[in-house]
């Protein structure tokens, strides 16, 4: 028999504004780890019964040696203002459990913090013992996290989440230092970031360890991103880490448990959350994330929380809506594309936040919704969104953009250093997985024929060779990779365009200095950019498709003494910013050698 219901309403008040204190507050995972709750386990289904509605899960935890079991449905929230969840319980003591967490500015720049719940106890002992294990403990331990998250944020947006200090025993104190001294002297890493990382493999807590990003780590830490990932990328081939690939969900952008290799990465997946199948792709659907190595430390990952607001941080915000209700937003997020779909619906509305929008905007999401024009609201302007149809759904409001903190494949892939290292990280043979946009150099060696008959072929074969330290010398340096050599034909890559221009002209300028006093040699380049597809050819991981194909082409059509690059790399805000009318591009066409269709347009950069 269920028992009256309790309420409890706590407030707070706390000196940092609700905009620092939201990463840490609404991530609930941390929040509940750090109060001290109990993790949460994944309740496997019971044979012949139903299986539950679409986005509720069942859990089970065990808290002060008592065991219960719950229904969840997805959380709810707006950013940066407030979150809540509703559980239903089928075991223990509580029959349901309602909180929400709220936080409103302050006019001298603080917040003031609301954490309710409205606990339904099931019999006697929950009603014993809600008033003693909520009433006071739980107010007391969400009250001293809640104040040290206050600090915290003080700090500033980069400070990571106050540390909960791993036990002595689990570490390798002398192993550490050992594979430190090994990173600085070895692999030439920097000293002082080494002994940071390695301070941090130690002591942070086993959540942290549990998922370690290179790009958050070196903005938390003011470091270089492409130095803080050579330097992850050293520490797992010393064997301080180890790397783990994670495929991506495109709507909740969650991921299944990672693979050690890529080779086990597959084109297609499934997402048991959304319930929907996905073609994979490296420049967002693989993530690339490191973990201690075992013989370092054991991390343990439990989960406490499974649908918290930093679980999915590109949502805004999301609400299951009835029939004909609307939510509000109060548009307080950064300027740029966002979109609004909902469970069971094809149809995805997007629309802009920019300056001159509309003070209010209202979107229609159902099955009979038309997708609308894009419409933009104002930075401070209302969001009304109104469900359509018979049926309840989740409504979700994203940022189009993803995160540029995650590893992405094509990212890690395109660096020198990771290919040096890992060169058996390649596909499973016969699987190709599509990268959005990548940028192919390729390059060639102008009158080496003649050189070869010329001083004759082990003086020239040297020269070819150092050519190749060069050129690699190049790449590297500006973040690309060498994929392979063809004669004297080179393809590299790289993330950006602008990079593989820096790269060309350092190595035409490298290699004019060391030919003026022999006989002559010129390095034809050619940079194209656009979507192609990752393959394994040759135990390589390697690029295949019509963007390959075109840069090969232009680079025919290299004089040596100039860089010859397609529309779309010329376009590319960094490139505009290198050529700026310092350096002149001439526009041409030609037709490329066994490829249809009118002349393919190009310039012509100054070498």
């Amino acid at each position: 028999m269920a028992h009256p219901e309790k309420h409890y309403r706590w407030t707070w008040d706390f000196k940092a504004p609700p905009a620092a204190l939201w990463p840490l507050v609404s991530d609930t995972d941390r929040f509940n780890r750090d109060c001290g709750f109990p993790p949460f386990h994944v309740r496997p289904p019971v044979p012949g019964a139903p299986p539950p509605l679409p986005g509720v899960r069942r859990l089970s935890s065990t808290y002060l040696g008592i065991t219960g079991e719950w229904e969840e449905r997805e959380f709810e929230w707006v950013q940066p203002v407030r979150y809540g969840v509703d559980r239903v319980f089928s075991r223990g003591p509580l029959l349901r459990m309602v909180l929400f967490c709220e936080l409103a500015a302050r006019p001298d720049g603080g917040t003031t913090l609301v954490y309710d719940m409205r606990v339904t106890p099931s019999n006697l002992l929950g009603a014993a013992i809600v008033p003693l294990a909520i009433g006071f403990r739980m107010r007391r331990d969400v009250e001293r996290v809640l104040r040290r998250y206050d600090l915290a944020a003080l700090e500033g947006p980069a400070a990571p989440a106050p540390p909960h200090p791993t036990a002595p025993a689990a570490l390798a104190d002398p192993k550490l230092a050992a594979l430190s001294a090994r990173l600085v002297s070895e692999a030439r890493q920097p000293a002082p970031i080494v002994e940071r990382l390695c301070v941090y493999v130690r002591d942070t807590d086993d959540l942290s360890a549990s998922k370690m990003r290179p790009y958050a780590l070196a903005d938390a830490w003011g470091s270089p991103r492409r130095e803080m990932l050579d330097l992850f990328l050293h520490a797992t081939r010393a064997g301080m880490l180890d790397f783990s690939w994670e495929v991506l969900c495109p709507h909740c952008r969650g991921s299944k448990p990672g693979k050690s290799a890529l080779s086990g990465v597959s084109s297609e997946a499934h997402c048991d959350s959304c319930g929907i199948d996905f073609t994979v792709n490296f420049d967002q659907s693989v993530e690339l994330t490191f973990v201690p190595n075992p013989n370092i430390r054991r991390v343990s990952r439990l989960e406490y929380c499974m649908g918290g607001p930093q679980i999915t941080p590109h949502v805004v915000a999301q609400k299951h809506l009835g029939p004909g209700e609307s939510l509000f937003v109060a548009v307080s997020f950064p300027e740029g594309r966002y979109r609004v779909r909902a469970q069971g619906i094809d149809v995805q509305q997007a629309f802009r936040i920019e300056r001159g929008g509309a003070r209010s905007v209202r979107i229609e999401v159902g099955p009979d919704a038309a997708a609308s024009d894009e419409p933009a609201v104002a930075p401070d302007g209302v969001l009304n969104i109104v469900a359509t149809g018979r049926d309840a759904r989740l409504a979700v409001v994203e940022r189009v953009a993803w995160s540029d903190q995650a590893v992405t494949a094509a990212d890690v892939t395109s660096r020198q250093v990771f290919r040096d290292l890992f060169s058996r990280e390649i596909l499973r043979q016969g699987e190709r997985i599509s990268v959005g946009a990548v940028t192919i150099v390729f390059t060639d060696l102008k009158g080496s024929t003649q050189l070869y008959q010329e001083i004759g072929d082990a003086p020239a074969f040297g020269r070819v060779l150092m050519h190749f330290d060069t050129l690699k010398a190049a790449v590297a340096d500006e973040g690309g990779a060498v994929v392979k050599t063809m004669g004297d034909a080179v393809m590299a890559v790289f993330t950006q365009p602008a990079a593989a221009l820096r790269a060309m002209r350092r190595a035409q300028a490298a290699l004019a200095r060391q030919e003026k006093a022999r006989a002559p040699f010129a390095l034809k380049c050619s940079i194209h950019q656009g979507p192609c597809l990752a393959i394994n050819q040759n135990e390589r991981l390697d690029y295949f498709g019509t963007t390959v194909n075109v840069g090969a082409r232009l680079c025919a059509l290299s004089t040596g003494a100039d860089i010859v690059v397609s529309g779309p790399v010329l376009r590319d805000p960094g490139v505009s910013a290198l050529v700026g009318g310092a350096v002149s591009a001439r526009r041409d066409a030609a037709a490329l050698r066994g490829m249809a269709g009118d002349a393919f347009e190009f310039w012509r950069l100054a070498g």
